[in-house]
């Protein structure tokens, strides 16, 4: 569905504002164009839920784009980022085990392994051994390891708001409320992580 490369958004303020304005005031956009093109080949048929999801998927395309460039900027892949908050959100847990990792960081386990030795090398996480299961390890943030977390948490939201100052009040909430009815529907179990 995707209709080119993604367009290389300026999250500074001014630019951003502009492009959101561009965006609610073009008459039409690819998602519209995918839309025709269905119902000229399906007249029968009312099509707008493909534009929805064309529009959709370019904004996540666009998100991960957005995703990768902010938190490359903290030295950190978006795996190691993630693993260290979900370490630094969970203050009252001992540490987590590769396994209980895994699905929250949304990380093949293999892949897992690699970023936590990569967080090793950096000294960012640690290994102790689980009182509860001889077999398997806690990682576990060292104090360096929950200082970045806590400056890429901080780095994270101020691109955040950045990103979305332009999308306010009902929109947002509107944008918010239709987005977890949507997670809601495709299964609250494949969209419990997620890029923090």
């Amino acid at each position: 569905m995707r209709s080119g490369p993604v367009r290389e958004y300026d999250v500074s303020k001014a630019r951003h504002t502009q492009d959101i304005r561009d965006a609610r005031d073009a008459p039409a956009d690819y998602a519209d164009s995918v839309v025709a093109a269905w119902s000229a080949v399906l007249p029968d048929v009312q099509a707008s839920s493909v534009g929805f999801v064309v529009r959709l998927h370019q904004a996540m395309i666009a998100m991960e784009e957005f995703d990768r460039r902010s938190i490359g900027t903290l030295d950190l892949t978006a795996p190691e980022y993630m693993v260290l908050v979900v370490l630094a959100t969970r203050p009252d847990t001992p540490g987590l085990t590769l396994r209980e990792l895994q699905p929250l960081v949304m990380y093949s386990s293999g892949g897992m392994t690699h970023c936590v030795d990569r967080l090793a090398r950096k000294s960012l996480i640690e290994r102790r051994p689980n009182p509860q299961d001889r077999r398997s390890v806690l990682v576990c943030l060292t104090e360096l390891g929950r200082e970045r977390a806590q400056a890429a948490m901080r780095a994270r939201i101020d691109a955040l708001d950045s990103l979305l100052e332009p999308i306010t009040g009902p929109d947002r909430d509107a944008v918010d409320h239709a987005l977890r009815i949507l997670a809601s529907t495709l299964g609250r179990g494949a969209v419990a992580a997620g890029t923090l």
